[in-house]
Protein backbone atom coordinates (compact mmCIF):
# COMPACT_ATOMS: atom_id res chain seq x y z
CA UNK A 1 0.00 0.00 0.00
CA UNK A 2 2.79 2.41 0.97
CA UNK A 3 4.74 1.77 -2.24
CA UNK A 4 1.59 2.20 -4.35
CA UNK A 5 0.80 5.52 -2.67
CA UNK A 6 4.38 6.71 -3.18
CA UNK A 7 4.18 5.79 -6.87
CA UNK A 8 0.90 7.73 -7.27
CA UNK A 9 2.35 10.80 -5.55
CA UNK A 10 5.52 10.56 -7.67
CA UNK A 11 3.50 10.28 -10.91
CA UNK A 12 1.36 13.28 -9.92
CA UNK A 13 4.48 15.32 -9.12
CA UNK A 14 6.14 14.38 -12.40
CA UNK A 15 2.97 15.24 -14.31
CA UNK A 16 2.87 18.62 -12.55
CA UNK A 17 6.50 19.28 -13.52
CA UNK A 18 5.63 18.60 -17.17
CA UNK A 19 2.73 21.06 -16.99
CA UNK A 20 4.70 23.80 -15.21
CA UNK A 21 7.90 23.25 -17.18
CA UNK A 22 6.88 21.91 -20.61
CA UNK A 23 9.69 20.98 -22.98
CA UNK A 24 10.60 23.97 -25.14
CA UNK A 25 10.03 23.69 -28.89
CA UNK A 26 13.36 25.34 -29.67
CA UNK A 27 17.01 24.72 -28.87
CA UNK A 28 17.73 26.04 -25.38
CA UNK A 29 21.40 26.51 -26.34
CA UNK A 30 21.36 28.33 -29.70
CA UNK A 31 17.61 29.21 -29.84
CA UNK A 32 17.08 27.44 -33.17
CA UNK A 33 13.32 26.96 -33.49
CA UNK A 34 13.32 23.78 -35.54
CA UNK A 35 13.70 21.25 -32.70
CA UNK A 36 12.55 20.28 -29.22
CA UNK A 37 15.07 21.16 -26.52
CA UNK A 38 18.36 20.83 -28.35
CA UNK A 39 19.31 20.90 -32.03
CA UNK A 40 21.58 18.37 -33.71
CA UNK A 41 24.39 20.89 -34.16
CA UNK A 42 24.51 21.72 -30.45
CA UNK A 43 24.28 18.04 -29.52
CA UNK A 44 27.26 17.31 -31.79
CA UNK A 45 29.23 20.08 -30.05
CA UNK A 46 29.27 18.08 -26.79
CA UNK A 47 32.85 16.94 -26.34
CA UNK A 48 32.66 13.23 -25.62
CA UNK A 49 35.21 11.28 -23.63
CA UNK A 50 36.56 8.53 -25.88
CA UNK A 51 38.58 6.46 -23.41
CA UNK A 52 35.67 5.85 -21.06
CA UNK A 53 37.29 2.98 -19.16
CA UNK A 54 40.47 4.75 -18.10
CA UNK A 55 39.23 4.34 -14.52
CA UNK A 56 36.16 2.94 -12.81
CA UNK A 57 34.25 6.23 -13.14
CA UNK A 58 32.60 6.66 -16.53
CA UNK A 59 31.83 10.20 -17.71
CA UNK A 60 29.79 10.98 -20.81
CA UNK A 61 31.71 14.13 -21.75
CA UNK A 62 33.99 16.94 -20.66
CA UNK A 63 32.62 19.73 -18.48
CA UNK A 64 32.58 22.61 -20.91
CA UNK A 65 30.64 24.17 -23.76
CA UNK A 66 27.16 22.79 -24.41
CA UNK A 67 27.33 20.10 -21.74
CA UNK A 68 28.32 22.58 -19.03
CA UNK A 69 25.58 24.99 -20.10
CA UNK A 70 22.95 22.24 -19.92
CA UNK A 71 24.10 21.17 -16.45
CA UNK A 72 24.08 24.73 -15.09
CA UNK A 73 20.64 25.46 -16.57
CA UNK A 74 19.24 22.35 -14.94
CA UNK A 75 21.04 22.55 -11.61
CA UNK A 76 20.68 26.24 -10.82
CA UNK A 77 17.89 27.57 -13.05
CA UNK A 78 15.34 24.73 -12.71
CA UNK A 79 15.34 24.16 -16.48
CA UNK A 80 13.80 20.70 -16.70
CA UNK A 81 14.14 20.62 -20.48
CA UNK A 82 17.91 20.68 -19.87
CA UNK A 83 17.40 17.96 -17.26
CA UNK A 84 15.53 15.76 -19.72
CA UNK A 85 18.22 16.24 -22.38
CA UNK A 86 20.95 15.31 -19.90
CA UNK A 87 18.97 12.26 -18.81
CA UNK A 88 18.68 11.16 -22.44
CA UNK A 89 22.48 11.31 -22.77
CA UNK A 90 22.86 8.96 -19.80
CA UNK A 91 20.14 6.67 -21.16
CA UNK A 92 21.91 6.51 -24.50
CA UNK A 93 25.09 5.35 -22.81
CA UNK A 94 23.32 2.87 -20.51
CA UNK A 95 21.40 1.27 -23.38
CA UNK A 96 24.51 0.84 -25.52
CA UNK A 97 26.91 -0.35 -22.83
CA UNK A 98 25.15 -2.01 -19.88
CA UNK A 99 22.95 -5.06 -19.48
CA UNK A 100 20.83 -2.57 -17.58
CA UNK A 101 17.81 -4.74 -16.82
CA UNK A 102 19.93 -6.49 -14.19
CA UNK A 103 20.70 -3.23 -12.35
CA UNK A 104 19.10 -0.92 -9.81
CA UNK A 105 19.68 2.77 -10.48
CA UNK A 106 20.47 5.17 -7.65
CA UNK A 107 22.12 8.55 -7.16
CA UNK A 108 24.35 10.76 -5.03
CA UNK A 109 22.10 12.37 -2.39
CA UNK A 110 21.98 15.94 -1.11
CA UNK A 111 21.73 16.82 2.55
CA UNK A 112 18.26 17.88 3.73
CA UNK A 113 19.47 21.46 4.03
CA UNK A 114 20.96 21.58 0.51
CA UNK A 115 17.87 19.97 -1.03
CA UNK A 116 15.62 22.49 0.72
CA UNK A 117 17.69 25.40 -0.61
CA UNK A 118 17.86 24.08 -4.19
CA UNK A 119 14.35 22.63 -4.21
CA UNK A 120 15.27 19.31 -5.81
CA UNK A 121 18.14 16.89 -6.32
CA UNK A 122 19.12 16.90 -9.99
CA UNK A 123 20.62 13.41 -9.76
CA UNK A 124 17.48 12.01 -8.16
CA UNK A 125 15.40 13.55 -10.97
CA UNK A 126 17.57 11.89 -13.62
CA UNK A 127 17.64 8.51 -11.87
CA UNK A 128 13.85 8.40 -11.60
CA UNK A 129 13.37 9.45 -15.22
CA UNK A 130 15.82 6.75 -16.35
CA UNK A 131 13.90 4.27 -14.21
CA UNK A 132 10.63 5.18 -15.94
CA UNK A 133 12.03 5.36 -19.46
CA UNK A 134 14.03 2.11 -19.30
CA UNK A 135 11.68 0.22 -16.96
CA UNK A 136 14.35 -0.52 -14.37
CA UNK A 137 14.13 -0.16 -10.62
CA UNK A 138 15.12 3.13 -8.99
CA UNK A 139 15.90 3.11 -5.29
CA UNK A 140 16.97 5.70 -2.73
CA UNK A 141 19.93 3.89 -1.19
CA UNK A 142 22.30 6.56 0.10
CA UNK A 143 21.55 9.37 2.53
CA UNK A 144 23.75 12.37 3.25
CA UNK A 145 24.32 12.13 6.99
CA UNK A 146 26.32 15.31 7.54
CA UNK A 147 26.56 18.81 6.12
CA UNK A 148 29.63 19.41 4.00
CA UNK A 149 31.14 22.39 2.24
CA UNK A 150 30.57 22.66 -1.49
CA UNK A 151 33.27 20.54 -3.11
CA UNK A 152 33.86 23.09 -5.87
CA UNK A 153 35.07 25.62 -3.26
CA UNK A 154 37.83 23.32 -1.99
CA UNK A 155 41.29 22.24 -3.07
CA UNK A 156 41.91 18.66 -4.18
CA UNK A 157 43.22 17.40 -0.84
CA UNK A 158 40.42 19.15 1.09
CA UNK A 159 37.69 17.49 -0.96
CA UNK A 160 38.50 14.00 0.27
CA UNK A 161 38.47 15.08 3.91
CA UNK A 162 35.30 17.14 3.44
CA UNK A 163 33.27 14.22 2.07
CA UNK A 164 34.75 11.51 4.33
CA UNK A 165 32.02 9.52 6.14
CA UNK A 166 29.34 11.86 4.73
CA UNK A 167 27.05 9.04 3.56
CA UNK A 168 25.05 6.27 5.17
CA UNK A 169 22.84 3.53 3.78
CA UNK A 170 19.13 4.12 4.19
CA UNK A 171 17.68 1.98 6.96
CA UNK A 172 16.09 -1.29 5.86
CA UNK A 173 17.86 -1.50 2.50
CA UNK A 174 19.31 -4.93 1.61
CA UNK A 175 22.10 -4.73 -0.97
CA UNK A 176 23.96 -8.05 -0.85
CA UNK A 177 24.30 -9.43 -4.37
CA UNK A 178 22.68 -6.42 -6.07
CA UNK A 179 23.97 -4.69 -9.21
CA UNK A 180 23.87 -0.90 -9.01
CA UNK A 181 24.25 2.02 -11.40
CA UNK A 182 25.22 5.06 -9.30
CA UNK A 183 24.87 8.40 -11.07
CA UNK A 184 26.24 11.87 -10.39
CA UNK A 185 26.37 15.00 -12.51
CA UNK A 186 29.96 16.31 -12.47
CA UNK A 187 33.16 14.78 -11.12
CA UNK A 188 36.45 16.56 -10.61
CA UNK A 189 38.64 14.56 -8.21
CA UNK A 190 36.04 11.79 -7.89
CA UNK A 191 36.09 12.18 -4.09
CA UNK A 192 32.28 12.19 -3.67
CA UNK A 193 31.38 9.26 -5.89
CA UNK A 194 34.34 7.20 -4.63
CA UNK A 195 33.23 7.75 -1.03
CA UNK A 196 29.79 6.43 -1.97
CA UNK A 197 31.38 3.52 -3.86
CA UNK A 198 33.44 2.44 -0.84
CA UNK A 199 30.36 2.42 1.37
CA UNK A 200 28.33 0.35 -1.11
CA UNK A 201 31.14 -2.21 -1.39
CA UNK A 202 31.02 -2.72 2.39
CA UNK A 203 27.42 -3.89 1.95
CA UNK A 204 28.46 -6.66 -0.47
CA UNK A 205 27.00 -5.13 -3.62
CA UNK A 206 27.88 -7.40 -6.54
CA UNK A 207 28.67 -4.85 -9.25
CA UNK A 208 28.68 -1.05 -9.23
CA UNK A 209 28.73 1.11 -12.34
CA UNK A 210 29.76 4.73 -11.62
CA UNK A 211 28.24 6.96 -14.30
CA UNK A 212 28.49 10.74 -14.51
CA UNK A 213 27.53 13.36 -17.04
CA UNK A 214 30.76 15.31 -17.09
CA UNK A 215 34.40 15.25 -16.04
CA UNK A 216 35.97 18.49 -14.87
CA UNK A 217 39.40 19.55 -13.66
CA UNK A 218 40.57 21.70 -10.73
Amino acid sequence: MGETLNRIIRNLWEGLIEVIYPRENYCIICRDDDCFGICENCRKDIKRIKNLYQDKIISYGYYGGVLKELILKFKYKNNFTAGDILTELLEEYIINNFNYKEYIITYIPLSKKSKKVRGFNQCEYMAKKISRDLSIRSLEILIKSKETKEQKTLKKEERYENIKNAFNIKRGIKLKGCNIILIDDVITTGATINEAYKLLKKYQVNDIKLLTLAKSHI
